[in-house]
């Protein structure tokens, strides 16, 4: 009986492993020596350049090797085994929802111990039918946005029409809310409006919650995936977090959007009681830091951000006089009708005789 529980318990956690959808990256690939025979047992060690954190593996017997699910940035990848150099390939970059494939062919035995490769001309990602449109970190923070809206940002992936704003418009020729929004992957759906809950507009269109540009690593939006992604018809967008690193790093930033700066409604009149426009401001302003707690083992990043929104609204109208009113009233005296209330006569137009 234990044995058939421990039986179903390891089925479970397999399946879920194969079908968990992931929101980080991966690198995998093959080590063969220099006659194309595939090298089993080879140590290969991936690491982060940013944290120093390393991954370690060894090649299956057909010299296969894979880094499942590890954090986003750049890694330097390194392959020793018995008989031949270390090969160094360095810059290897994981996106979110990508696989970076990743083929060693190992050197024979010279003075040069170790061979570095650019990883700029390798492939990527040939092995899953993934199609995914990744916003690095540089990008997202120097797109402009109005307001700051990250979901403003889908508008440049391919397959997208309509408006962006507030997470609605069409991916992949679908409707304007089938999208499966999500942070970090977790749910990050409205369940009524099923558009991001994250950044809705509330009052005035100002958000409940904000989530800094600041603290976005990457905007990723797959629009082809594997059952796994599920959910929404027209693709799964998500949003990376930023992690703090060996070194101190952060932001500090203040934007105003100003009635002074803006153009004159041709709605608005200057009078002695309005004597200028009305204000119309959103005011973001934050931080964002990140470092080292532990060197190479812990680390902090904390990012925050407020929104001021006002609007002032005016307009001219005019109401009736009682003059007018009295007037009115006798008009429909004369016209015998009798039972009317003073706010129905101020519904109507001018009376004449």
């Amino acid at each position: 009986m234990k044995r058939l529980v421990f039986a179903i318990l390891v089925v479970l956690s397999l399946a879920v492993a194969a079908n968990a959808q992931t929101f980080r990256g991966a690198i995998n690939g093959t080590v063969t020596d220099p006659s194309g025979a595939v090298v089993p047992n080879a140590a290969v060690k991936a690491t982060e350049s940013t944290t120093g954190i390393d991954h370690n593996t060894v090649t299956t017997s057909e010299g296969a090797f894979a880094f499942q699910d590890i954090p986003l940035g750049f890694y330097k990848v390194t392959v020793t085994a018995t008989g031949f150099p270390a090969y160094t390939v360095d810059k290897v970059q994981v996106v979110a929802g990508s696989i970076y494939t990743l083929t060693v062919r190992l050197a024979l035995q010279q003075q040069s111990t170790t061979v570095e490769v650019s990883a700029a001309a390798l492939t990527l990602d040939t092995t899953t039918q993934t199609q995914t449109m990744t916003i690095s970190s540089d990008l997202v923070q120097n797109m402009p946005l109005n307001g700051r809206d990250f979901t403003q940002l889908i508008s440049v992936s391919p397959g997208f029409g309509g408006y962006n704003v507030g997470g609605f418009g069409s991916l992949n020729g679908t409707r304007p809310n089938q999208i499966n929004w999500q942070i970090d992957g977790v749910d990050n759906n409205d369940f009524w409006h099923n558009i991001p809950a994250v950044n809705q507009g509330g009052v005035s269109g100002i958000a409940g919650t904000v989530m800094p540009i600041d603290s976005i690593e990457e905007f990723s939006a797959q629009t082809q995936a594997g059952s796994e992604a599920g959910r929404n018809a027209g693709g799964t967008v998500n949003l990376v977090t930023k992690s703090g690193g060996n070194q101190i790093h952060g932001s500090v930033y203040y934007y105003n959007r100003n009635e002074f700066y803006a153009a004159k409604s041709p709605f608005f009149i200057r009078s002695t009681t309005v004597p200028k426009a009305p204000r119309l401001r959103n005011e973001n302003y934050g931080f964002s830091v990140g470092g080292p707690i532990i060197k190479n083992k812990t680390f902090y990043f904390a990012s925050y951000e407020k929104q001021q929104y006002i609007i002032g609204l005016s307009g001219l109208a005019t109401e009736p006089s009682e003059a007018w009113v009295a007037k009115a009233g006798t008009l429909l005296t004369n016209a015998g009708i009798t039972q009317i209330s003073l706010a129905s006569c101020n519904m109507l137009g001018p009376l004449t005789k």
